[in-house]
């Protein structure tokens, strides 16, 4: 078990007031950089805290996780730190003001109700498009919109203008086991294997190829 130094400590409060605010209540505490271009900086940024996580003792799995796509990077920081940032900041908020304002846990439950209602509809897309047919699917995962949907726009190579939608989640790949198991092995089907692909130009979702097979 690792210990938060006063440096990473910092360095989440930052990543929190900076890219997440009040996302948070959405079960959204994660961001995304592209590799190239003006997100070179954030993300040898963000990487440090990454590092500062390491010398503090935790695994890549706890604190704050990163994962590689092919053209960028996301920076996810585990709820429960971002639980205990806010509640730390709530109580020098309310030293400042007299106690005017409330202390404590402010995310609440906000964030696992817009889960579990992210991963119904994802598992009633599923079932929905396997039974028409279609057992390779792509959506986007890690979703930074408050609308269950991300649209994408943009020229075909004749110059045409296009506008592509993807059906968006505001879930983490590893929740998907958990969709086979409670939401979709009742129908006899399961996601065998998804593929991440790449951070969607606006920056709020990951394209995600989701493979379906009967069970």
């Amino acid at each position: 078990m690792g210990k938060l130094s006063k440096e990473l400590m910092g360095m989440l409060s930052e990543f929190l007031t900076s890219e997440i605010q009040n996302k948070a209540l959405s079960g959204i505490t994660y961001a995304m950089f592209f590799k190239d271009g003006k997100d070179k900086e954030m993300v040898e940024k963000y990487m440090k805290v990454r590092e500062e996580a390491d010398r503090c003792g935790y695994s890549q799995n706890e604190v704050f996780r990163v994962y590689e796509v092919s053209n960028g990077f996301i920076f996810d920081m585990d709820m429960s730190v971002a639980k205990y940032i806010t509640a730390e900041l709530s109580k020098v908020v309310a030293k400042q003001n007299g106690g005017k304002t409330p202390v404590g846990d402010l995310i609440g439950e906000f964030p696992e109700k817009r889960r579990i209602e992210d991963m119904t509809l994802l598992a009633r897309y599923v079932k929905a498009q396997f039974k028409d047919g279609k057992k390779k699917l792509e959506v986007a995962l890690f979703s930074r919109n408050s609308v269950p949907r991300i649209m994408i726009t943009g020229g075909d190579k004749d110059g045409n203008q296009i506008a592509l939608k993807y059906n968006a989640y505001a879930i983490r790949h590893w929740d998907i086991e958990e969709i086979n198991i409670k939401l979709l092995a009742p129908y006899g089907i399961r996601v065998a294997k998804i593929e991440p692909c790449e951070i969607f130009p606006p920056k709020t979702g990951i394209r995600f190829i989701m493979h379906v097979v009967k069970v």
